[in-house]
């Protein structure tokens, strides 16, 4: 009884081992799972329409090879609606600093119950070295999410793009380089509460703030909001974030003439490989929020002082670090001249001359948060294998070939009860 005591003690040890060995290749499973670009609401059923979205794709492609990309779409609300993805390929142009429409692939409509999800897959050959841009974008219900990514085509005898591999660890953090204490964090400010009225344009700015002790990489933003509003966000993607460093997401809002008054969500997000925020911006709509003109053009005026002095400060930053930042500069000083412009026309009184000359302004202030990012692409990718976890797995494999060792020992030491009275009979 002893002796089967001691084996049943061992077998617990050993299926515990075993059991260790499948929660660590859970967790390197669920670590390989979060390469994939994920956007999108909280993944708790909510009592309203709601969506995520998924866009995978590969970082750098050879331009003899196709890029595949999947977009999927999962209604995470708790309403039924009908969903369309749409997909569309950008080249940034490098002369001009534009972005250059290729193609636009769209999916057809499904009509989703809470929980269901809908892919979409496409395969683009590319014909041109540089660097690409996908838009995902997703019609559900009265609503629309979109979601930005990037990926560089180089030949053989082309300069790939730096290619850095972050290493990370259960939690969704990164093992920090030397020096660097290892704490992600990432704070947001913007309004959270804007009074809009029917067919009004607006500028409104997020900034994200590094106040971690890691750099952070790929910061793509989601977003989110009726159909009623059109809406683009620049840059499309921060490749690095570094320590203490900030950087602006400029959100261009168009108003649809006929939009119902209401209170309307613009849902964003802010992903990137370490880490993620959420944030909400409320748009009060109403036919009587629509101020005088005057004070409208006053308020956009210093609005857009305030984007050029943190502009000059990221143009500064980014050229600190090797870039060449020339045509940045040159769009940052068209938005500065033409804000001068604006400013004598308001003090002449001529509003509708300075409203127009504002959005050349907008323009000229899009076109430099985008080309700061498109001038520092860098590919940032979690290794095909997690070191952290790789040692975990090791580890729980050498124990448990330890375990199975010493318990095939012990049972060819012990013979059966049965067995032992049976040889000394014969003896």
């Amino acid at each position: 009884m002893i002796t089967m005591f001691k084996i049943s003690i061992t077998n617990k040890i050993f299926l515990i081992s075993i059991f260790s060995i499948i929660v660590a290749f859970l967790m390197f499973y669920y670590n390989l799972s979060g390469i994939t670009g994920f956007v999108g609401a909280d993944v708790a059923i909510k009592s309203k329409t709601d969506g995520n979205i998924f866009l995978n794709y590969n970082y750098s492609v050879n331009l003899t090879s196709i890029q595949n990309i999947t977009v999927e779409f999962i209604n995470t609300g708790s309403t039924n609606y009908t969903a369309r993805i749409e997909i569309a390929l950008y080249f940034y142009n490098n002369t001009t600093g534009n972005l250059d429409e290729l193609a636009t692939y769209y999916d057809a409509s499904v009509f989703l119950f809470p929980g269901e999800r809908k892919n979409f897959k496409i395969s683009f050959l590319p014909n041109r070295v540089g660097i690409y841009y996908i838009k995902a974008r997703v019609i559900y219900g009265a609503k629309v999410g979109e979601q930005w990514g990037s990926f560089f085509v180089y030949y053989r005898y082309t300069q790939i793009p730096e290619i850095i591999h972050v290493a990370t660890y259960p939690g969704g953090g990164t093992i920090p380089r030397k020096g660097e204490g290892g704490i992600t964090n990432l704070d947001l400010e913007y309004r959270d509460k804007v009074e809009l009225y029917p067919g009004q344009e607006i500028l409104l700015s997020v900034t994200v703030n590094n106040t971690g002790t890691i750099n952070l990489h790929n910061m793509k933003f989601y977003s989110s909001t009726t159909e009623y509003i059109d809406f683009e966000v620049n840059p499309k993607e921060i490749y690095e974030l570094g320590l203490g460093e900030h950087s602006i997401f400029l959100i261009s809002l168009k108003l649809s003439e006929d939009i119902p008054p209401g209170e309307y969500d613009f849902f964003f997000e802010v992903l990137c490989l370490e880490i993620k925020r959420t944030g909400n911006i409320k748009l009060n709509i109403t036919p009587f929020a629509k101020p005088p003109l005057k004070d409208e053009i006053y308020d956009t005026i210093l609005n857009y002082e305030y984007l050029i002095t943190e502009l000059d400060y990221e143009i500064y930053l980014t050229s600190s670090k090797g870039f060449n930042t020339s045509r940045a500069e040159r769009y940052l000083d068209n938005a500065k001249r033409n804000l001068q412009r604006a400013r004598e026309r308001f003090d002449e009184e001529d509003y509708e001359d300075a409203r127009d000359v504002l959005d050349r302004v907008k323009r000229d202030l899009e076109n430099v948060v985008f080309e700061l990012a498109a001038i520092s692409f860098r590919v940032y990718v979690y290794p095909a294998y997690s070191p952290f976890l790789i040692s975990i797995l090791l580890l729980m494999v050498l124990i448990s070939i330890i375990i199975a060792i010493y318990l095939y020992k012990k049972r060819k030491k012990k013979k059966p009860k049965l067995i032992k009275e049976f040889t000394e009979e014969e003896t």
